[in-house]
């Protein structure tokens, strides 16, 4: 998987976020905001890993405006809602599916991109 982060600031608002370099990633680029801590990326990366052999229906669940993510024993489900809410009804546009230890690395990185750029 394959991204960049950025750091933009507008007006004195500091957005972080992930560039994918793929289209099948772009979901990724829902994680970009303004209000993202070390913390929260944390409790984000602590949800999944205690998920990791939970079952369907006990998944740890995070979600923003823009993305949902669901984690559990099969791996990472991300939902573009922001998609979702424009009408868009194709499940292959609106789900984007990882593994477990692909997602941590993603969001260890994020969380180090974070305390780098806070």
């Amino acid at each position: 998987m394959n991204y960049k982060f950025y750091k933009e600031e507008i007006d004195g608002i500091i957005t972080l976020g992930v560039m994918p370099e793929k289209k099948e990633y772009n979901i990724l680029f829902r994680f970009g905001n303004y209000g993202w801590t070390s913390l929260k990326a944390q409790e984000i990366i602590d949800g999944v890993q205690e998920s990791k052999e939970k079952p369907k229906g006990e998944e740890y669940v995070w979600a923003n405006e823009d993305v949902t993510l669901y984690s559990n024993e099969n791996g990472i489900l991300l939902i573009d809602d922001i998609s979702q809410r424009a009408g868009e009804k194709n499940p292959e546009k609106l789900n984007f599916g990882i593994g477990t230890d692909e997602f941590i690395v993603f969001m260890q990185e994020f969380k180090l991109f974070i305390e780098e750029n806070s």
